[in-house]
């Protein structure tokens, strides 16, 4: 016997409970804090940002100035932010908050439930950015198209001071914080 009272009841609850939703494109928002995505270490996810975008990402807070997160949201909506208007060699805080606000307007306009704190990741904090980026793959590896004819040197040369396949060095993102707290 069930545990449900009426038998109108018993049919919403248990119809409601054998429904699996279908995932088509995760809207960030399923991603919580106890997913495996934040259990993925620092040299895991700068292999990944390299490989997957020929990049050379030293440490993470090289990704402060969210150029990194702009290909990679690029990359999972292709043609959806202008990567013209992204600036790979930003150097203080309102170039990187300029980079944050074309990803947030490309995360909207493709409802994506996420919110980027701009304030913390532009002080380039190691936790601030790791818990990004790691949120940022698994948000890749959830939505991210067939990737065969991404060409991700292509797709950066569009930028501002875009780097070759050799990427982001530690010298030229990480010199230029905003200003921040000494890391």
């Amino acid at each position: 016997r069930c545990c449900c009272r009426s038998p109108s009841t018993t049919r919403r609850r248990h119809s409601l409970a054998s429904v699996t939703p279908s995932v088509t494109m995760a809207t960030g928002s399923n991603i919580g804090i106890m997913d495996e995505a934040y259990f993925v270490g620092r040299k895991a996810i700068l292999n990944w940002v390299n490989s997957t975008f020929q990049l050379n990402v030293a440490k993470i807070e090289d990704t402060a100035s969210g150029a990194v997160a702009c290909q990679i949201a690029e990359a999972v909506f292709p043609g959806q932010l202008p990567m013209q208007k992204v600036k790979w060699d930003a150097r203080s805080d309102y170039e990187f908050v300029g980079n944050y606000k074309l990803l947030q307007q490309c995360f909207s306009r493709n409802a994506v439930d996420k919110h980027v704190e701009v304030e913390k990741l532009c002080r380039a904090k190691y936790q601030d950015n790791l818990e990004f980026m790691q949120w940022m793959k698994r948000f890749y590896e959830l939505n991210a198209p067939d990737q065969e004819g991404y060409d991700p040197v292509a797709r950066r040369a569009r930028g501002k001071g875009a780097p070759a396949a050799s990427g982001i060095t530690a010298d030229a993102a990480s010199s230029g914080a905003g200003g921040g707290p000494a890391r």
